[in-house]
């Protein structure tokens, strides 16, 4: 897989974790009547002191994490995404995986 021009030294594994963002993104909770958005921004330096050669910063207009999607996330067996098979969530590989 060639990268396009503007993404010159991207990887597969890096296609598949901005895939993860956009369908994190696609699948968050938005107020009723607000258009879903998604932004992305690189900046050309390390804002977060974790000495990468930049930072990616992705941004959009969900409503947040509920008390019951921070339970589930620091909650090992309790995702809040069993059921949901029929709507698209599998519950498999999350944004971690992708990093690794």
């Amino acid at each position: 897989m060639q990268s396009p021009a503007y993404l010159p030294s991207c990887t597969r594994k890096t296609y598949h974790f901005l895939i993860k963002l956009i369908q994190n993104a696609e699948v968050n909770e938005y107020e009723e009547g607000v258009e879903p958005t998604l932004e992305f921004v690189m900046t050309k330096k390390d804002i977060t002191g974790s000495g990468a050669p930049a930072t990616l910063l992705v941004f959009n207009n969900e409503v947040g994490f509920s008390r019951k999607n921070m339970d589930s996330i620091c909650s090992v067996g309790r995702s809040t995404k069993k059921g949901k098979r029929h709507q698209g969530f599998i519950g498999e590989k999350e944004l971690h995986d992708w990093l690794a």
